[in-house]
């Protein structure tokens, strides 16, 4: 099925917008201040993939991308997609938002009228996403939306600083969604999946 293309359209939300990325957007993002988390280095650990642009017809390595404003017009945030599979109809979802404004439900709302234009005017008919299994107030998040676990997928969290934080028992719920072996510690992340049959119908 062909694509809209969103070049020039903004979409509007009640405390958000979402607008085509810009590049002063990506200069914008690198002052954001750094995540307070613990153990949010770990959240954009690359995910392992098994095949190329030659050996899956239809999937590029092209990126979307669309910044999020909220009612100041102040850019708090980004969604993209990659990994869009033109045969299959799906794409792969990346959001993030910055320090200030996360734990607000903005990410919801954004990720919601998004949703309405990607299973709409632009024809998708599934979206995939990986989120680190810690990660829990973003895993409720997906849920909320309707997204499905599929699998677990364990990375390695290489030298992390932050991997010192699972010997303080502080932190010893985090230990769930580690494995620690005598040469490495790998990390858990989810593989989620949401159809338009789905989303469509949700209440």
């Amino acid at each position: 099925m062909a694509k809209e293309e969103l070049s020039g359209q903004i979409i509007y939300g009640e405390r958000v917008r979402l607008r085509p990325w810009q590049r002063r957007d990506t200069l914008a993002q690198e002052l954001w201040p750094r995540y307070t988390e613990p153990f949010s280095t770990l959240w954009n650990i690359p995910r392992s993939t098994f095949f190329s642009d030659d050996a899956r017809t239809g999937w590029n390595s092209q990126r979307s991308a669309w910044a999020i404003d909220d009612s100041y017009q102040r850019m708090i945030g980004r969604i993209s997609l990659r990994e869009i599979d033109v045969q299959d109809s799906s794409a792969r979802l990346g959001i993030s938002l910055s320090q200030h404004h996360v734990s607000q439900r903005l990410g919801s709302e954004s990720l919601a009228i998004f949703l309405d234009t990607y299973f709409g005017s632009l024809g998708y008919t599934s979206m995939h996403l990986d989120v680190a299994a810690f990660n829990t107030r973003a895993v409720r998040c997906y849920e909320r939306l309707g997204f499905d676990y599929i699998q677990s997928e364990w990375r390695s969290a290489g030298r992390d600083p932050s991997l010192r934080l699972l010997d303080d028992p502080h932190y010893k719920d985090y230990l769930a969604f580690f494995r620690r072996g005598r040469y490495e510690t790998m990390v858990e992340f989810y593989e989620m999946i949401l159809s338009r049959e789905t989303w469509l119908t949700r209440p």
